[in-house]
């Protein structure tokens, strides 16, 4: 259930920022007096609020840490040292890390914020995919919602199990294929993409789907006709709106499922 916040992006700017604030140490260390250590903290800050607003809480809080260290060392008396022995290098030092914290904390809302609009805007566009082929009548639109889920919600394998007159029998089979689907296993989503209660996952906030796997029933003509079947693999973002695009496709495969013959 434990993902960790800090993505390749936020690895670049976290080591960016800590390799930034050593230089910046080492540059202004023989000026230090004529540059001023107001205009030197600036600096910091600035380097704070670049690795926290685009590499996210932990690359901020890497940074805050850094730089607070880096002007401990080269520009507070005693130098090279982290001690600090005046009471306003000890508050500039403290303000350093709690403007990072800060700073960090709205650069993980922004990106969490943006991340989302990502997911929607994306979850949006194969759901129209999904029911224009469905008007179109076409059966290539079982493949279209699987690689399509299969993509967007990074999953180890998506499945579209069709009934047949033996059972059910797989139509599509995305991902890793080679471990046979246990219906009774699964969690079963309502129709709506709802998530019963006692299966529930959340992470930062947000909702992921049950690590054991997802089964989405296909009803037509208030018959079942098959099952959308999602394991996850990483754990990615399942909010309600996603959930519901998720149900809605499953409902489309559902009506042309309904049009095809039982084999």
């Amino acid at each position: 259930m434990r993902r960790s916040d800090i993505d390749g992006e936020g690895v670049a700017w976290a080591i960016g920022a800590f390799v930034a604030s050593l230089l910046i140490g080492l540059l202004v260390e023989p000026f230090r007096a004529a540059i001023g250590l107001e205009n030197i903290v600036i600096l910091y800050l600035l380097v704070v609020v670049a690795a926290a607003g685009i590499g996210g809480r932990a690359a901020g809080m890497v940074a805050a840490l850094s730089a607070a260290l880096a002007y401990d060392y080269f520009l507070t008396t005693p130098y090279h040292t982290l001690v600090i022995d005046k009471l306003a290098q000890v508050i500039t030092v403290g303000l350093l890390i709690t403007t990072g914290l800060v700073v960090s904390i709205g650069g993980r809302f922004r990106r969490r914020s943006a991340a989302t609009a990502e997911m929607h805007t994306n979850v949006i566009r194969l759901l129209h995919r999904v029911i224009e082929t469905a008007a179109a009548g076409d059966t290539a639109v079982d493949r279209v919602a699987a690689e399509g889920l299969h993509r967007l919600l990074d999953a180890r394998r998506v499945s579209i199990l069709r009934r047949s007159l033996e059972g059910f029998a797989v139509a599509v089979d995305i991902g890793e294929t080679g471990l046979p689907i246990d219906l009774e296993a699964l969690t079963h989503l309502d129709r709506e993409g709802r998530i019963p209660p006692g299966h529930h996952r959340v992470l930062h906030g947000s909702m992921l789907l049950p690590r054991n796997g997802v089964a989405l029933d296909l009803v037509a003509r208030q018959q079942p006709v098959g099952y959308l079947v999602i394991i996850p693999g990483r754990d990615v973002p399942a909010d309600r709106t996603t959930r519901l695009a998720v149900a809605a496709m499953a409902n489309q495969v559902a009506i042309v499922a309904a049009e095809q013959p039982q084999r």
